[in-house]
């Protein structure tokens, strides 16, 4: 301490040694070191500027000008049109496995065959950008059957003032982040079995949108036509309301993104909707025990709240699911990721539950899709459902062109309704073009 002192005093008389020099016109002010600026600030006395989360870079790659080839005309400096660009998503997916379904004090139990192969997805279509504000989007579906295939987009963003935009078409709403997730970019076979239950369809909408610094808003109307090309003004339709709020902040060497999000639908229809949900069961039996559905699923009320987790090779998603109408059902879903090798390899998780008080309460479809859309699905009811999913994406080109492959376990109780219970494990693979 004694040794210090005297380095502080040399310092002081330093400085005010210099200050002497400029008054007395023998230095220039400009010739003079400042004083380092204190841990916190910036040099001219301000607090550090806000932390700004960057997107990991893919690496270049041989196949960029091939991916390049999808724009077909791009100049920003005309007026009207200034990106033209051909799109297109193809999915396959294969599942090898079986169910075996036992009735509880009865034997013996039954095997249900899960071996299957389809085109879960096969899309093309277009996008333009056009007056420098307006993005346009369409894609036709050409896969599963005449209720799922058909035209899945036909939209248009408009942007009015900076972060503040109109969205206009048939499109999606934002609903749980694997729902608002481009299908493309789905790390997992599908998506969880409780969101393929409660989510809308894809059907004609307006929403309003608002992105601040870190607040982000929605508020907007959906039909209850799902017509697969076109869908028309039916019945009072839904609400959609989006609410999020994104942090940004250090963790170790690196830096942290957590993005919060609540989402909620209302649906003014009820049971008289044909897009809350996007599939209808009645009149059909179910994989175990053969059990009648004799009224589709209904829910006034959707709610969703959950974060994403971004920091360096590590992802998280976690999600909160709450269905209330004729039934009410709830959800959750948690999906870690981790890149083994960046750019490349990809090691991802997920484990998902839903519950409900009421029999027969959840529908699920296993195999290579777990979308009840598609009605050769073969479903399975019950009230308590458990998915455990560990996986690896090999990426052979960024996000757009990858394989898949991972090992799923199923188990789904029956215990409110006709004690079915069924015990799944599935080996599932598949591929995923994009451009």
């Amino acid at each position: 301490m004694k040794a210090i002192l005297p380095l502080l005093l040399i310092c002081g008389f330093a400085h005010a040694n210099d200050a002497l020099d400029v008054l007395e016109g023998k230095k220039n002010a400009s010739d003079v070191p400042l004083p380092p600026a204190a841990e916190g600030e910036s040099a001219d006395g301000d607090k550090p500027e806000s932390l700004v989360y960057t997107e990991p870079q893919w690496a270049p790659s041989p196949l960029d000008p091939v991916w390049a080839r999808a724009i077909l005309f791009e100049n920003v400096a005309n007026p009207w049109v200034q990106q033209i660009a051909v799109t297109g998503f193809f999915e396959g997916q294969a599942a090898f496995g079986k169910a075996e379904v036992d009735e509880v004090d009865a034997t013996p139990s039954k095997d249900v065959d899960l071996d299957g192969s389809r085109t879960t997805r096969a899309r093309l279509g277009a996008r333009l950008r056009a007056f420098r504000n307006t993005d346009i989007e369409a894609n036709a579906e050409f896969a599963g059957n005449g209720h799922y295939s058909g035209v899945e987009r036909l939209s248009a963003r408009t942007e009015i003032t900076p972060g503040d935009s109109v969205k206009y078409g048939k499109f999606r709403p934002n609903f749980t982040t694997e729902y608002s997730t481009e299908d493309s970019r789905l790390p997992y076979p599908d998506r969880s079995m409780f969101i393929n239950m409660i989510a809308p369809a894809s059907t004609l909408g307006l929403m309003f949108n608002h992105r601040g610094p870190t607040w982000d808003c929605g508020l907007g109307w959906f039909s209850s036509d799902a017509h697969p090309d076109f869908p028309g003004f039916e019945g009072d339709g839904f609400l959609a309301f989006n609410l999020s709020r994104t942090f940004v902040e250090p963790s170790g060497q690196s830096v942290m993104r957590t993005r919060w999000h609540l989402d909620y639908i209302h649906n003014l229809d009820g049971s008289a909707s044909g897009s809350n949900p996007r599939y209808n069961v009645a009149g059909r039996t179910s994989a175990n025990g053969n059990q009648l559905v004799t009224q589709n699923p209904a829910f006034r009320h959707l709610f969703s709240t959950g974060v994403t987790i971004d920091q360096g090779d590590f992802s998280f998603n976690g999600d909160f699911m709450f269905a209330k109408g004729d039934t009410t059902a709830w959800g959750l879903t948690l999906g870690p990721s981790y890149w083994l090798l960046p750019g490349t390899l990809k090691l991802v998780g997920r484990y998902h539950y839903a519950g409900s008080n009421d029999p027969g309460a959840l529908i699920a479809t296993m195999g290579a899709s777990s979308d009840p859309a598609f009605d050769d699905s073969p479903f399975f009811v019950g009230d308590e459902f458990h998915s455990f999913y560990l996986g690896a994406n090999l990426h052979l080109y960024e996000d757009q062109m990858l394989l898949m492959s991972g090992f799923e376990q199923i188990i789904l109780k029956d215990e409110a309704g006709g004690k079915f219970n069924t015990d799944a494990a599935m080996w599932h693979t598949g591929a995923k073009v994009s451009f």
